[in-house]
This record gives structure tokens, C-alpha cells and sequence, in this order.
């Protein structure tokens, strides 16, 4: 009886070894194929958007005001990497699980793309990558992992130009009010200038006029772009609270504002003393390399002020800790 128990008990394990052995295999060789399948539309979408990663590219080298392009893609990266390393909580069971609509939706942004490059729209062709990867992160990965790593595939939206109608409607009104105020500091500070449009009339200590031209360059775009880029990161990948972002947020149209008009008044000073064209021009170079440290050193005293200011719950309660301790040792003295 018992020969005959052990018998079955051998013949229903070695059948379900049977039944497990063919599952692992199939669920390996489903699992190659995904992968293979999305190397293959990884390369298909590369070379389909090789010319806008060419004009990409091309902005990036020409134009300074996105010069800060190179970057974006490695801080994308380091954001993915956060996020994927990051624990999290578990998925809730009503979370959109259909890969298709990943695939529907890509199919949907390819076709704008098409119109797009049809009518010639070169930014709208070019903008169509951040959602096409998205839609692949959902087809192949699932929406909980979408819904994970979406702070990395928005950030890439830095490593586009702004469209043509939106950059020429900022950088004029921005250049205008760089040249007033930069005017209105020096002669705050005791200099003598006239403002000529985006031109200002500076004498010198020499007796001397010297034309401080506030170029289309100099408008403080690159600053913008550059700052807005560099804060966005700090508030994904630095734990902050939700008010300290926002002000983050806000703050910087004036930190670029004010980072832009030091440096063109520190120009007009260094035209002030410094004579001779090759002084002028190395004072302006070295004002502009100067200009993004201190807009960092003035996040850096905002964020300062902010924690002086409103402490956050844990230096409350380190402040609570350390003077009940105080009263302790009073106490028993």
C-alpha cells in the first residue's frame, strides 16, 4: 500500500517537472523575443528620427541660448537611474496593465509626425520623440513603469529649441529689459550712461565714451533656458518639499533677470576702467562664464533663506529635542 502511495506521489512530482520544464522554456524564448523585438524598434525610431536628432544637434553647437542641450540627455539618465533604483510601493490593481494602448498611441504620434514633416513643421516632427518614447516605455515595460520613470522622459523636453514665434516673442521684451535695468544699476551706482535703445552710452574714468551694447546674445535666454533646466533637475532628483519647489519654480525669471543684469553691469565697470578693445572684450567673456555660478550661488542663498526661514518638521524637531535636553541638564543641576 505504501509502495503504491509513494509511486504516485514519484509519478505526479515527475509530472509536474514535465508540465514546469516546457513553461520555463516557452516564457525564456517569449522573453528573447521582446527583447529583440525592442532592439529592433529602438533602431527603426533612431533611424526614423535621425534628421531631427541632426537638427537637434546642430542647435546645440550654433545657437548658445541651447548650448545646456549636450547635458540634458546625461541628467536624464541619472534621473532614470534614481527612479529605477528607488523603492517604491506596489503597484495599485487598477493601474492601466494593456500594452496595446501603448502601441495604438505610438501609431497615432508616428502619424502626426508624417503631417508634420509633410507640412514642414520641423519642431512639431521633432517634439514627437518624448511621447514616442513614452508610448515604447508603456508597450514594452507596462504603464506602472511609464507612470515610474516619466520625470526622466519629461526632462528631456530641455533639449529643444523653443519654437521660433515663442523665442522671438521672449528674447526682444528680455533684452529691452535687460538694457533698463542694467542702466538704471550703474547709474544707481554713480556712473554716467545714457540709454540708446538696447545701446548704453557709458563714459569712462578716462573722459572717454565707450558704446555697452546689450546684443540679442546678451538678452539673458541663454541664462533662462540654462537656469530653468539646472532647477528643474534639483527639484527630481533632491527630496524638497512641495512649497520649496514651487518657489524654486517661480524664482527663476528673476534669479536669471538679475544673474543677466550683474553681468552686463559688471561689463560696464570693467569698460569703466579697463581701456582698449582686447580688455573689454576678455571682460565680457569672463563676466559671461561667471554668470551661471552665480545664479547657482543665488539658488543656493534662496534655498538658505527659505530653510532659515520656515525650518522643515525634522529641524523643528531636532530643535525641540535639543532644547528639552537643555532643560534637562538645567534641571538636574
Amino acid at each position: 500500500m505504501n509502495a503504491n502511495v509513494m509511486a504516485t506521489n514519484e509519478g505526479q512530482s515527475m509530472a509536474k517537472l514535465d508540465s514546469n520544464g516546457p513553461r520555463s522554456d516557452s516564457d525564456q524564448r517569449h522573453a528573447q523575443m521582446r527583447l529583440w523585438a525592442l532592439v529592433a524598434t529602438i533602431l527603426a525610431l533612431c533611424l526614423a528620427y535621425e534628421p531631427n536628432f541632426e537638427f537637434l544637434s546642430s542647435t546645440w553647437a550654433v545657437n548658445p541660448n541651447y548650448s545646456h542641450g549636450w547635458l540634458v540627455i546625461p541628467i536624464a539618465l541619472v534621473i532614470l537611474w534614481q527612479r529605477l533604483t528607488t523603492p517604491e510601493s506596489e503597484p495599485s490593481p487598477s493601474a492601466i496593465s494593456r500594452p496595446w494602448l501603448g502601441w495604438c498611441f505610438l501609431a497615432a504620434i508616428l502619424a502626426v509626425r508624417a503631417f508634420a514633416y509633410e507640412r514642414s513643421f520641423q519642431w512639431i516632427e521633432t517634439a514627437t520623440i518624448l511621447p514616442a518614447i513614452a508610448c515604447l516605455v508603456w508597450s514594452f515595460g507596462s504603464w506602472p513603469l511609464l507612470r515610474r520613470v516619466w520625470p526622466a522622459i519629461a526632462f528631456l523636453v530641455f533639449m529643444l529649441p523653443l519654437p521660433d514665434l515663442i523665442d522671438n516673442g521672449i528674447a526682444l521684451p528680455l533684452q529691452q529689459l535687460a538694457a533698463s535695468g542694467s542702466s538704471f544699476l550703474l547709474q544707481l551706482s554713480g556712473l554716467w550712461t545714457i540709454q540708446e535703445g538696447n545701446v548704453i552710452n557709458l563714459r569712462t574714468a578716462h573722459g572717454g565714451m565707450e558704446r555697452l551694447d546689450v546684443a540679442a546674445a546678451c538678452n539673458g535666454l541663454k541664462m533662462l533656458m540654462t537656469l530653468t533646466a539646472t532647477i528643474t533637475a534639483t527639484i527630481i532628483l533632491v527630496p524638497l518639499p512641495t512649497w520649496k519647489r514651487i518657489v524654486l519654480l517661480v524664482s527663476i525669471v528673476p534669479i536669471a533677470l538679475v544673474s543677466n543684469m550683474i553681468r552686463i553691469v559688471s561689463t560696464g565697470f570693467c569698460y569703466y576702467l579697463i581701456e582698449g578693445p582686447t580688455a573689454n572684450k576678455w571682460a565680457h567673456d569672463v563676466s559671461g562664464w561667471l554668470m551661471m555660478p552665480m545664479a547657482l550661488v543665488l539658488v543656493g542663498l534662496e534655498l538658505g533663506i527659505l530653510s532659515w526661514l520656515v525650518p522643515t518638521e525634522n529641524e523643528s524637531e531636532d530643535d525641540d529635542r535639543k532644547s528639552m535636553l537643555a532643560l534637562l541638564s538645567e534641571k538636574r543641576r
